[in-house]
């Protein structure tokens, strides 16, 4: 049995790569870009407009840059 999602907020879509979550609308503080990502299978969109179209672009491959654990240091959940 797969647990229930709650409903959504103002806009928000289910993912279309998991619909285990929602979309959410994060910025990146080290440089203010904003990126659309499923919290849940951390699947990544940099364009609002792409978030129907399936990605093969995730957060690990997005903040390179950055280990598994200090990635969340360097997002912020804007929505």
């Amino acid at each position: 049995m797969t647990e229930a999602r709650s409903a959504p907020r103002g806009g928000q879509q289910p993912c279309p790569q998991c619909d285990q979550d929602w979309v959410h609308t994060y910025r990146r503080k080290d440089t203010g870009a904003l990126f659309f990502m499923c919290p849940e299978c951390e699947s990544l969109w940099l364009n609002q407009e792409d978030v129907n179209d399936p990605t093969n672009l995730y957060l690990s491959e997005y903040m390179a840059q950055y280990d598994a654990v200090s990635v969340w240091k360097v997002i912020q959940q804007v929505s």
